[in-house]
């Protein structure tokens, strides 16, 4: 049987690592380019054995019970916990995430997009045409503050500052360069006893909050509302509807949906604005189509749209109406999906294209590799809105091994509902309300969590657009 193809030499190993240094595409797309749809790269338990394309998704991420997430996560295990749903399978997996559901799902989601757009709209308020904006990074701190929220309640968010300082510690290490990482969680470094400190912090505010529920009988919160979609995160967790929860497993959900939540959902955001400003015409199309959903809220009386916000063709409820904006977002996805690399670890030996991978593996398989193939998309290196048009002759729909920007299956990341809300409400949002000129024209690859721009994606804040025959410009006044 064939060896595995892989790095062997003293100038190949250098040569992988210091794409892998750069960023987990470049070394991803080293390894794919150079030694084809199998190959592995490693020393000890760190080693892994990389499967390419939509048929090795199809396998890996479809066959859970021969791979698992128990083992393949273990660098997130001090951040998450020993309870997360990223380091758990089976029974216990299934048992927290139905617990959580209702803060991802209907309700929960529908909340979560009223405050993120709320406080996207802050952000926005406050930008002055000549002003230079670190979009992303502007974005992500909005979704953040909501999420706080939405996850943890008003009286932890009202300790927004330290929670934040606290979690960007934490995200320092784990957005280290893949080799860089490794070493840094085993070997003591300054930056692992930073984060370490941190997760402590915000272990004590989490506890504390969820010790004083227990003891006051008050799961919900002060000032918690009857209703699902009103509960934070910690209220769901603590309801009595389903099974009880220890403060671990509520603290593990609580944690792993803050760092899971708000950076992939700013990743996506964000890239989608560069992709949209980076293509000629698509701003201008996703403005029209925002004024036109707009016009008709408007003309049909309905000032006040169904969750609240003002009739700006941008609310929740008419996200799955905003055709191109949906479009736009499945191709910056497509393009830039959040989660790079989905890491298993297989129970058994099994074998794959003439090879045989031992049980006990390491395996990992890649949507930013199969979203990028040539083999499964026409002109993939192109920002094409229009391919998701399904009304377009030869329109094919990708399967679920061929785009999967949030996992697939059982193992889908719990957040996608919201995100699938959120990204093109937002989207439809910022263009509606903004005229940006991109300045960061060849951002590079940044992130392990989720694929951000390294160094920001800055943006020129020009004069906000003026809706024609309206006699004013589609912004509302500064706060």
């Amino acid at each position: 049987m064939p060896a595995i193809p892989g790095p062997r030499t003293p100038a190949q190993l250098f040569r992988v690592t210091r794409a892998f240094q750069r960023s987990l595409p470049e070394g991803l797309e080293h390894l794919h380019d150079t030694y084809g749809q199998v190959s592995a790269f490693g020393l000890g338990p760190t080693r892994t054995h990389f499967l390419f394309g939509p048929d090795a998704n199809a396998l890996v991420l479809g066959n859970q019970e021969n791979f698992r997430f128990s083992g393949a996560y273990d660098m997130l295990r001090p951040i998450a916990g020993d309870t997360a749903l990223v380091t758990t399978d089976g029974e216990p997996h299934a048992r927290r995430k139905r617990k959580a559901r209702p803060s991802f799902h209907r309700g929960g989601a529908e909340k979560s997009t009223r405050l993120i757009l709320a406080a996207i709209d802050e952000a926005i308020d406050r930008w002055r045409p000549g002003q230079y904006v670190d979009v992303h990074g502007t974005l992500r701190s909005a979704i953040r503050s909501a999420m706080l929220r939405q996850f943890c309640g008003e009286r932890l968010a009202a300790q927004e500052g330290t929670l934040v300082a606290e979690l960007e510690r934490i995200h320092e290490l784990m957005d280290y360069p893949l080799p860089r990482q490794l070493v840094a969680w085993k070997l003591p470094s300054a930056a692992r006893r930073r984060a370490l400190a941190a997760i402590a912090a915000v272990d004590r505010l989490l506890y504390e909050e969820i010790q004083r529920r227990r003891r006051e009988g008050d799961p919900g919160g002060r000032g918690h509302r009857s209703g699902e979609g009103s509960r934070d995160l910690i209220a769901v967790m603590l309801s009595e509807d389903g099974p009880a929860m220890s403060d671990q497993e509520v603290r593990d959900m609580v944690v792993s949906a803050l760092i899971a939540g708000y950076d992939p959902v700013g990743s996506g955001l964000g890239w989608a604005v560069y992709n949209c400003l980076n293509t000629p015409g698509v701003w201008q199309r996703l403005r029209d189509e925002a004024h036109d959903a707009s016009s008709g809220d408007m003309s049909s009386g309905d000032g006040a749209s169904r969750d609240g916000a003002s009739g700006d063709g941008a609310s929740a409820a008419r996200g799955r109406e905003l055709s191109y904006a949906n479009w736009a977002v499945q191709e910056s996805l497509r393009t830039h999906p959040p989660v790079v690399m989905s890491p298993r670890r297989c129970v058994r030996s099994f074998r794959y294209q003439g090879h045989l991978i031992p049980g006990g593996s390491l395996v990992a398989v890649s949507a930013y590799i199969t979203h990028r193939s040539p083999a499964v998309w026409a002109r993939p290196d192109r920002f094409l809105p229009e391919r998701w048009d399904a009304s377009r002759e030869g329109y094919r729909a990708p399967t679920p091994f061929e785009y999967l920007p949030y996992g697939y299956g059982g193992r889908r990341c719990v957040g996608a509902s919201i995100a699938s809300a959120v990204l093109p409400t937002a989207l439809s949002r910022l263009a509606l309300r903004t005229t940006l000129n991109l300045r960061t024209r060849h951002p590079q690859f940044g992130g392990i969590p989720a694929l951000i721009p390294r160094d920001g994606l800055f943006v020129e804040v020009e004069a906000p657009p003026v809706r024609e025959g309206a006699g004013g410009v589609l912004t509302r006044g500064p706060r």
